[in-house]
């Protein structure tokens, strides 16, 4: 029975447009058959079987397919003559080669679709498995469905990205990355986004090109670095951050802005990595040098991402202040069961030893690479199998699960953030004045408007926002209950004594009843946030250690097989321990 993953994939590619038009291009017949039947297990019935290049010909200029397997090893016409004339709008196209012969042609046929801009390109070797064409399927409904979200009918103008940069349409996820031997959560990188008023968010792959046309990458690097910083600035702890930066803007005096974001958003320089990709490290000037040399001198480390895809030699990289070396995915993916794949990492990994730095593998998006990542000996993990960029809130609560549970402490984040929103400025400025005297260890946040409150919800990790029921009555656009309930928040409400009643039930919010004074109040609102995190600490203390460390592994996306195996534990205590944890 074929597995259900196969299944369900393919079933939203079909429910997406209409039913697949498949191609199968494969002189053996019965691997072609045999293809051919696992796929009409799901009902895929436009399926199309030929023997030879010359029918294969006349199908495709008569007709459009949205998945074609095409073996590259067929005798009147090979496959490779075939993918690179005679397939008609190359750019709509999902391929799959089938191959059983020579890598090297596998991989150049491979290289030479990706030219030709196919949609999807995979390998399938023979003799073909299920769980082989289980991982392709997935991977192309994957790719199909990112790229409908970001397809051209979001077309982003200059006039768009000025705006982006004027009415904080940008705003950062962050992705973590883990020590591959503790799990530990050592670092996150900063990525950038723009949420469009109309086509919502969008990803950089649409927005970066326009904005380097245009000349802006040096003023996105200030905004991200100004908002990461300040961001994980609130954290009270020492986050690891980094950064990407170019080869153009280390070509301005850019040294010292970098350390004055840091100094005034109290984020430590030796936490700050600037990743720069290897094809510009080795572009090397003067200004280039001076900048690289400043930064070291101050603690700010330098990592090249996508190694091994650009031009380096082992004399540059020795003269460079090099702290860590990021393998480009593109030799992560499908490692397992590529050997010049396996080669090439244990070659990068084999030269970050020697130098002493610091080894990160990106795009690891399942078990089995993580593991044979793991096995090899690489330094750190960074892709969607250990964690998803995140937004702000849930990095927080992620960093703070791993750090207190690390210590054996209670889940509390040391370093609380509040946001406060009176209508009256005078009435908040003195609020926010006394709060930040009796909480010394809290960050403090005003907003004015509903649209600062929105941006800071996106950008900032809030704990609670603290305001009064006049000045919420104004801000009717803003959904309280979702913004609570989808960032964590507890909102602080002060009201009136008649009010109390009506706002018991909503979930969420903490009604403190006024006093007549704002000193009064403020000790009452200190008192409502001292409580809470308390009836936090009892819940959490509750786990046993065991639980403890199930919930942990559970934030982080493992599964109940994965933390079995880790904690030693049967699958079915690792459910029940599930329950109470999610309870």
């Amino acid at each position: 029975m074929i597995h259900v993953l196969i299944i369900d994939s393919l079933t939203t590619i079909k429910k997406s447009k209409h039913a697949m038009n498949i191609l199968i291009i494969e002189s053996d017949i019965f691997q072609s058959k045999k293809l051919k039947s696992i796929l009409l297990e799901i009902n895929m019935c436009e399926i199309i079987i030929v023997n030879n290049a010359v029918l294969a010909i006349k199908e495709l200029q008569q007709n459009h397919f949205d998945l074609i397997f095409c073996n590259i090893d067929i005798t009147d016409i090979d496959g490779i003559t075939i993918l690179f004339k005679f397939i008609h709008n190359k750019e709509l196209q999902n391929v799959v080669l089938i191959s059983s012969g020579n890598e090297n042609i596998s991989q150049l046929t491979y290289d030479m679709c990706n030219q030709l801009n196919y949609k999807h390109v995979s390998m399938l070797y023979k003799p073909f498995d299920i769980t082989s064409l289980e991982r392709i399927l997935c991977r192309i409904t994957k790719e199909n469905n990112e790229l409908h979200l970001n397809e051209i009918d979001k077309p982003l103008s200059s006039i768009d990205i000025i705006r982006a940069f004027s009415e904080n349409w940008i705003f950062l996820v962050y992705q973590p990355q883990f020590d591959f031997r503790s799990g530990d959560l050592l670092a996150v990188e900063a990525l950038a986004r723009i949420r469009h008023p109309i086509y919502g968010d969008i990803e950089p792959k649409v927005f970066i090109p326009i904005i380097e046309d245009m000349g802006l990458m040096s003023h996105l690097f200030h905004l991200v670095l100004d908002k990461a910083t300040s961001a994980l600035g609130t954290f009270g702890f020492n986050v690891k951050l980094s950064i990407n930066i170019t080869k153009n803007i280390l070509q301005e005096e850019i040294c010292d802005l970098i350390l004055n974001i840091c100094r005034k958003n109290n984020f430590a320089n030796s936490d700050l990595t600037l990743e720069l990709t290897e094809e510009q490290a080795y572009r090397r000037t003067p200004t280039l040098l001076a900048n690289l040399a400043r930064l070291e001198l101050n603690n700010i480390k330098l990592s090249i991402d996508d190694f091994g895809t650009g031009y380096a030699s082992l004399d540059q990289l020795i003269n460079l202040p090099v702290a860590e070396i990021k393998i480009d995915k593109k030799f992560i993916s499908g490692i397992c069961h590529d050997y010049k794949r396996q080669q090439m990492t244990k070659l990068s990994l084999f030269l970050a030893q020697s130098l002493g730095i610091n080894c990160v593998a990106e795009g690891v998006e399942d078990k089995e690479t993580w593991e044979y990542l793991r096995e090899l000996g690489i330094d750190v993990c960074q892709g969607y199998y250990t964690g998803k960029p995140l937004p702000i809130h849930e990095l927080k609560e992620l960093y703070n699960l791993f750090i207190e549970t690390k210590k054996n402490q209670p889940l509390i984040c040391k370093n609380t953030t509040i946001l406060i929103f009176i209508d009256n400025s005078l009435s908040m400025s003195a609020l926010e004045r006394l709060l930040s005297k009796e909480l010394t260890d809290y960050s403090i946040i005003t907003a004015s408007n509903t649209d600062s409150i929105n941006y800071t919800l996106r950008d900032y990790p809030i704990n609670y926002i603290i305001s009064d029921s006049l000045s919420i009555d104004k801000l009717k656009d803003i959904n309280w209950e979702s913004k609570l309930n989808d960032n964590n928040v507890s909102l602080l409400l002060l009201v009136e004594k008649d009010d109390n009643h009506s706002i018991k039930t909503i979930n969420n919010i903490i009604p403190v009843i006024k006093s007549g004074t704002l000193q009064e109040d403020v000790k009452k609102i200190i008192y409502n946030i001292k409580k809470s995190k308390i009836s936090l600490n009892l819940e959490y203390d509750s786990l046993s250690k065991q639980e403890q460390a199930v919930t942990k592994l559970l934030i982080a996306g493992f599964t109940n097989k994965y933390i079995a195996r880790e904690l030693d534990l049967n699958e079915k205590t690792i459910s029940t321990y599930k329950k109470k944890s999610l309870k």
